[in-house]
């Protein structure tokens, strides 16, 4: 396969759009980055790539792709890696769908309170909103780690797609 050409719309202030520059970088792929300043309206010229205008947006030889964990999955699947294994067999099918219920336990059950301790207006609130997330992690992601000989999920000794 030759190499793609990439280009990734992005913002380094965006707490999303890491997730393509991760799998980018994760998979060794070559880039072009062009940042988008979330701060004003954006350009005619990006909305034409992406209508929402969000980031992250990734153009692959000329297809847009968007949404971060969709550009991401994009490109696990597009580029097998250690990141996630192919979707062929029923063992690869059920380390995915699991995956995919931890990334998503994560992202509804434990991020709401990260980010409500970061905006909350108190110390009182801030406290509050911490005992909810270590709650949350305690019940909802605790349960699905799996000892294993990494620091990743799985047990994994590399990166994982749960970690991007």
């Amino acid at each position: 396969m030759s190499t793609p050409k990439i280009t990734l719309y992005t913002s380094h202030l965006c707490p999303w759009a890491h997730r393509a520059h991760i799998a980018l970088k994760e998979l060794g792929l070559p880039f072009e980055e062009v940042l988008i300043d979330l701060s004003v309206p954006r350009e005619p010229w990006y909305l034409e790539i992406n209508p929402r205008g969000q980031v992250p947006a990734l153009v692959y030889d000329g297809n847009i792709i968007t949404e971060s964990a969709i550009v991401a999955r994009f490109l696990a699947d597009a580029h097998p890696s250690h990141l996630l294994p192919p979707s062929t067999g029923i063992e690869n099918a059920l380390y995915r769908a699991r995956l995919d219920w931890f990334v998503d336990a994560f992202i509804s059950k434990v991020n709401p309170h990260l980010f409500g301790s970061a905006r909350a207006a108190t110390e009182e609130d801030r406290d509050k909103s911490a005992e909810l997330l270590v709650a949350a992690v305690a019940k909802d992601i605790e349960p699905r780690l799996v000892e294993g000989k990494g620091p990743f999920y799985g047990g994994s000794e590399t990166l994982t797609f749960a970690e991007v």
